[in-house]
């Protein structure tokens, strides 16, 4: 499963579809740096550790703008964190081009786009962006 999050560019006047914010691939402000709000949560997110693995970046970058004193503490229930992505424009057709951070997440059986989008990612995305992007990927 290929995820991504809808990103923009703050000066954009644009509103976002339910499949993303459309961009053109010409445009300088690609890519872009920014920061997603996330909060730990239990079972699977209570350290640095799973964070940085789900958005694959590492703890360090996280603990840093979160204000977390050491990357290896163990995070309580919804503390907030804020963890860098970085999107950029992307091709999805030939008609359509979106703003995301591509993130690279392995489904779980059972697990559906929906459950992956508000559950995992805290609805960072939503479940039609993530079929938009894997066109060919069916969940079991």
């Amino acid at each position: 499963l290929f995820l991504f999050f809808l990103c923009c560019d703050s000066q954009a006047v644009i509103e976002p579809t339910t499949s993303g914010y459309t961009c053109s691939l010409n445009q300088t402000t690609s890519p872009c740096q920014t920061y997603v709000y996330y909060r730990a949560v239990a079972p699977d997110f209570l350290d640095l550790a799973s964070v940085g693995d789900l958005f694959s970046v590492s703890r360090l970058m996280i603990s840093n703008p979160s204000n977390i004193s050491s990357p290896s503490s163990p995070l309580v229930p919804f503390q907030s964190m804020f963890v860098p992505i970085q999107c950029s424009c992307n091709r999805i057709n030939s008609s359509m081009s979106i703003s995301y951070a591509g993130l690279n997440y392995t489904i779980k059986a059972g697990n559906t786009f929906y459950l992956v989008s508000t559950d995992q990612f805290q609805n960072l995305t939503s479940y039609q962006s993530v079929e938009v992007v894997n066109p060919t990927l069916v969940p079991t």
